[in-house]
This record gives C-alpha cells, sequence and structure tokens, in this order.
C-alpha cells in the first residue's frame, strides 16, 4: 500500500511538471490570443492588452513588437505605434543567427507612413527646477527629444523634481499639432500632522504611571508590615501578630498589586488601540497649459 501510494505521489509531481507551461508557452499562448482578437475579432484594444502581456513575458521577440505596433496604429495611437514599430525594426534587424528581413520590411513601412500622421508636442522646462524629470505616458523623455515629443492623442505629460509637487497635463492635439506643454511646478506641501489617538495615549500614560505608583506603595507597605511584626510594634505586637500580618499582606498587599497590575494592563491595552498619527492626503493640482494658434492660458485641475 506504502509503495502504491508513493507511486502515485512520484506521478502526480511528474504530472504537474509535464502541464506547467514556460514563460515562452504564456507568450506563445498570448500572442495567438493576441493574433485572433485583431485579426478576427477586430478588438484592438483587447487585442493591445494580450501583445502587453506576451512582451512582458519575451521582450525580444520582434513578432510581438510588430503586433503591437499594428494593435495601437488600429486605435489611433500614433506614437506609442511608432514607438513599436521601432523597436521591432531594430529587433529583427539585430535577430540571430540571421535578421528577420520580412518583419524589418513591414515595420520600416509603417514606420515611414506613421511618422506623417503622429501628433507633435514641445516640452518647455524653462520654468522648471534642473534635475526635473519629463515623462509621457510613464515613459521617461530624453532633454534632446524636448522640442519634439510624439504624443498621443491621449498621452499624458508628468514631470517631478525633489521638493517639487507631481506636473501633471494631458497633451491638446489639433491635427498633429499638440502645441507646447510649459512645465510648472508647484513646491511640494508638507501635510499637516493629525493625532487622533494623542488623547487615548495621554490617559494611557497617566493610568500606567497609576499603576506604578500602586505597585511601588505595595512594595512599601510589604515593608511596612514586615517592619513592624519583627521590632514586635502595634498592631502585630500581640500573639496573633503573625496572623494578622499575614493576613493583611494577603489581603491588603495583593489588592494593592493587582489593582496596579489591571492599571498597567488598561494603559497597554489604551497605548496599543490609539489611532496613530498620520498626514492627511493633500489634494493634487495639475497646472495645465492650453497653448494653441490663437490662445494662451492655463487651467489647473485638482484630484483628492
Amino acid at each position: 500500500m506504502r509503495v502504491l501510494l508513493a507511486m502515485v505521489l512520484i506521478l502526480g509531481m511528474f504530472g504537474g511538471t509535464a502541464t506547467a507551461e514556460t514563460p515562452q508557452q504564456q507568450a506563445d499562448k498570448l500572442f495567438a490570443e493576441g493574433r485572433d482578437l485583431l485579426v478576427n475579432q477586430k478588438d484592438a484594444k483587447g487585442a493591445c492588452e494580450k501583445f502587453e502581456a506576451a512582451i512582458a513575458l519575451d521582450p525580444t521577440a520582434p513578432g510581438v513588437m510588430l503586433n503591437l505596433g499594428l494593435c495601437y496604429e488600429t486605435l489611433e495611437k500614433y506614437a506609442t505605434s511608432l514607438y513599436w514599430f521601432r523597436k521591432a525594426q531594430a529587433a529583427a534587424a539585430e535577430a540571430k543567427p540571421e535578421p528577420l528581413v520580412e518583419y524589418e520590411t513591414a515595420a520600416k513601412a509603417h514606420t515611414s507612413d506613421l511618422a506623417k500622421r503622429v501628433a507633435t508636442a514641445k516640452i518647455d522646462v524653462s520654468l522648471a527646477p534642473p534635475g526635473t524629470t519629463v515623462l509621457i505616458d510613464g515613459r521617461r523623455i530624453l532633454p534632446s527629444e524636448y522640442a519634439r515629443v510624439e504624443v498621443d492623442k491621449d498621452s499624458l505629460v508628468e514631470a517631478r523634481a525633489t521638493g517639487k509637487q507631481v506636473f501633471r497635463a494631458p497633451v491638446q492635439v489639433n491635427g498633429q499639432d499638440a502645441g507646447t506643454i510649459q512645465i510648472v511646478m508647484l513646491d511640494e506641501v508638507v501635510p499637516p500632522l493629525r493625532d487622533p489617538g494623542k488623547g487615548r495615549r495621554r490617559i494611557s500614560y497617566i493610568v500606567g504611571a497609576g499603576g506604578v505608583v500602586l505597585w511601588g506603595v505595595t512594595i512599601a507597605y510589604g515593608r511596612n508590615v514586615r517592619g513592624k511584626y519583627e521590632d514586635g510594634k502595634s498592631p502585630y505586637d500581640g500573639p496573633d501578630g503573625f496572623t494578622k500580618a499575614r493576613d493583611d499582606l494577603r489581603y491588603i498587599g495583593t489588592g494593592l498589586f493587582a489593582a496596579g497590575t489591571v492599571a498597567v494592563g488598561v494603559a497597554i491595552v489604551l497605548y496599543v488601540t490609539a489611532p496613530k498619527p498620520y498626514r492627511e492626503r493633500m489634494e493634487e493640482g495639475a497646472l495645465i497649459p492650453t497653448v494653441g494658434h490663437d490662445q494662451l492660458g492655463f487651467a489647473y485641475g485638482r484630484s483628492f
């Protein structure tokens, strides 16, 4: 019976190993699902999600990159599409053991066409502090690219700098012109510290201190009783002095000690359960420049 059980366990282990998919197999499966969504079901958004998951598992696959370019082109997100077509072109050219000429040619053709349709913006950091980091849709933009940045119609510009609030502004595309994004950053505001548990902790200190005092009184009382008994002083100087001293220590001394212990315990509970200090979540502002052919202004938005 034991031999049979061991064989079942071993077979189960091997069976589990055999059915486990490798990252490459998972990527291939996601790619196939993405192709079905893109080609057969005409669901470009769903296809992009599948391809994004596939490229995370297989980041050097030119075929996945090429299809990411295709699905984002279908969604008219031309800047993101160009990003992936360019990566596909480079990856196909560098493929081993030999370049993937078909992929490279297809990516190059799409890149050439999209370059004529993509919207561009200019990033102006003249009012931003040194060391400001600019990102568009989560991708960092190099300072050398500020003069001409390719953007989608729903792209989000972010800027971060030490000691400053995060700047966020959606682009406003007019045809192929997204205007100039002026980075204006406000000083970081440290939110006020709130301490709703301060009163409870203060009570815990007082109660705890009272408990410690009672412990001290217990010790002092015990020494006093013992001293009077040993010296034969009243009220422990009679024939029943030992019994009386013992009873006083048992009832009065123990009662004082128990009261002190309860007080310390209550103090600990009060302290542990007191709400912790926290800083309030500040409203996050975004100073959004509006730059067009015939207008210039700013809009301010807040989020909670």
